[in-house]
């Protein structure tokens, strides 16, 4: 009977910092998007906003799925 396969900590970890980073960077996008079009009324904001939101989403399940494929 085998265990589960061994976690490479070194990749989960790369993958963590990189995934930490595209979340900041999308924070901040998403926080001029949402500035620009509260305050300032430009309706393509909107996109800008809703695009960080998703990349940002998208960057937390790209950390997940890596943790299933393991190598």
């Amino acid at each position: 009977m085998t265990g589960p396969a061994p976690i490479d900590v070194a990749v989960q970890r790369r993958r963590l910092v990189v995934m930490a980073a595209i979340n900041v960077a999308c924070l901040f996008t998403a926080l001029a998007g949402a500035v620009g079009f509260i305050s300032f009324h430009l309706a393509w904001m909107g996109a800008v906003f809703a695009g960080a939101i998703l990349a940002g989403f998208a960057a937390q399940v790209w950390l997940v799925l890596g943790m299933k494929r393991r190598p």
